[in-house]
């Protein structure tokens, strides 16, 4: 009867182990499973995060840009000597239709590119700061004869291609 007895417990505690082992292997597949989906998702990297910043922002489209030809020359102010300025300009717009609108309305940007630039003097644009602040004041400039002529867009930056004082 002892044997018995011993067999009985011997099975009980076989049907345990097998148990615990497969509540074990359940929770390791269950918890894999879990993991595999989130790695697949892409839930677990940092990566999501910056999709998510990059898809709000806008898609620009690619710059379209434009020579004005011939470069500009003025003279400027200079209090004992004629002082010459020769400017290459490049302008760059993302529409195509505003470089359409530049091209068509260029004797206008020209003469007013000229009144600027024959109002700046020589210590005004020697320096590298004084180019920066003369070339936004071109951009702008350009930019409100487009808007003076009805155009809808503005050009988005301007380039000195060529940047001659004599």
């Amino acid at each position: 009867m002892a044997k018995g007895a011993a067999k009985k417990e011997e099975s009980g505690g076989s049907k345990m182990k097998i148990i615990i082992i497969a509540a074990v292997g359940i929770s390791v597949l269950l918890v894999a499973a879990v993991g595999g989906t989130l790695f697949m998702t892409g839930a677990l990297t940092k990566k999501s995060a910056s999709s998510a910043t990059q898809a709000a922002a806008p898609v620009q489209a690619p710059p379209v840009y434009f020579s004005i030809k011939p470069p500009l020359v003025v003279n400027f102010q200079h209090p004992t000597q004629a002082r010459f300025l020769q400017i290459g300009i490049d302008v760059m717009a993302r529409d195509p239709h505003v470089i359409e609108a530049v091209k068509a309305n260029m004797p206008a940007i020209r003469n007013r590119l000229i009144i600027l630039l024959s109002a700046q003097s020589y210590d005004q644009i020697s320096t590298p700061a004084g180019k920066e602040k003369l070339r936004k004041e071109v951009l702008a400039s350009i930019n409100e004869e487009l808007h003076k002529a009805g155009v809808h867009g503005k050009v988005a930056d301007v380039y000195f291609t060529n940047f001659v004082m004599q």
